[in-house]
């Protein structure tokens, strides 16, 4: 990261802390949805914007992170945001690693919909009950009983469980820690030799393998990180929520984030982190505004995509780069409109 941008950085993260002294509740709940997003759009952007890769099935390492964590309190009774938290990682992780290993063989739009089949299938692995059965009578009564979807309780961080008003205020600085860890490490990470690699495989895979990069390696190594981190970030909703459903594995859910991904700039590092608070805010206009707010969001959603097709940030770039001046790759993993 260049010197000039590191206070932009640590002056966001800064104002952050702010949110639940300043705003209402609700405003809270939103800015952990806000953030949440970030974290889950970010992380697949080292897919998208850094790998050349588009997956439409990142919502089953989503759901992965929430439902293992439950799983853990449901069925061993381990009551720890720690152990949630990182059964989750695993478990995302975990599948990312099997799954990726079968998607990287694939290239482009093949790759797409691998990743949009393997999706389908734990999501009808949980819809169907296939996992719950496993676990004997207890899991074909939780079945039964909430039709395929876990309550999460509140759980006690670092030994201590937070009072109703404080949960979602403690929970807001541990989501804001959680994506500012994530951001670090995958900009250190998108900065490293590795990430050249990512952006020589993502412009020409052929030459990138002539000259002695392991491209289906790489691939795989940042399928893995990016499905971990979902994870984190599928985690951190369960908890936030109080509970993990199916729908949360659902494609269309990867969907949603491939769209803020695309909206806030995946050419771009802080790109998705961008679409992703444009994204949560135009539907919370959207449904203050009209009844048929998926409509209105739709149609918000397609004029801003017209009118700025590297996304917020490109269009932000354009408008404040200086007549005359060299244009600044600072962040940029490629030129937009080359990710195939």
């Amino acid at each position: 990261m260049r010197p000039s941008r590191i206070p932009w950085a640590l002056l966001v993260l800064v104002a952050a802390f702010f949110v639940p002294a300043a705003g209402s509740r609700f405003y809270t709940f939103l800015a952990n949805d806000v953030v949440i997003w970030a974290l889950f759009a970010t992380s697949l952007n080292l897919l998208v914007g850094y790998t050349g890769l588009v997956s439409f099935g990142h919502a089953a390492y989503f759901g992965l992170g929430a439902y293992a964590g439950g799983f853990l309190y449901t069925l061993l009774d381990v009551a720890a945001f720690e152990a949630y938290l990182l059964a989750g990682m695993v478990a995302a992780g975990g599948a990312a690693a099997l799954f990726g290993a079968l998607c990287v063989r694939s290239t482009r739009v093949h790759f797409t919909i691998l990743t949009l089949a393997m999706a389908q299938i734990v999501h009808s692995v949980f819809i169907s009950g296939i996992v719950f059965r496993a676990a004997g009578g207890v899991g074909r009564g939780l079945f039964l009983l909430g039709g395929g979807g876990l309550y999460i309780p509140r759980l006690p961080i670092a030994g201590h469980v937070p009072t109703p008003e404080a949960f979602p205020i403690v929970m807001f600085y541990v989501v804001v820690a959680a994506f500012a860890l994530s951001a670090w490490l995958l900009h250190r990470l998108t900065r490293s030799p590795f990430g050249l690699a990512l952006r020589a495989i993502c412009t020409n895979p052929t030459r990138a393998v002539l000259v002695g990069i392991r491209a289906r390696r790489c691939q795989w190594v940042a399928f893995v990180i990016s499905g971990t981190l979902t994870g984190l970030a599928g985690g951190l909703t369960g908890l936030l929520d109080r509970q993990v459903t199916p729908e949360q594995l659902h494609w269309v859910f990867s969907a949603k984030l491939v769209l803020a991904t695309v909206l806030g700039g995946a050419g771009y590092f802080w790109g998705p982190a961008v679409g992703a608070v444009a994204l949560v805010t135009l539907r919370e206009m959207a449904m203050r505004l009209t009844d048929y707010w998926s409509f209105a969001l739709g149609a918000l959603l397609i004029l801003v995509t017209a009118l700025a097709p590297g996304g917020i940030v490109g269009l932000a770039a354009g408008l404040f780069r200086r007549p005359g001046a060299a244009d600044r790759t600072w962040d940029r993993p490629m030129p937009p409109g080359r990710h195939g």
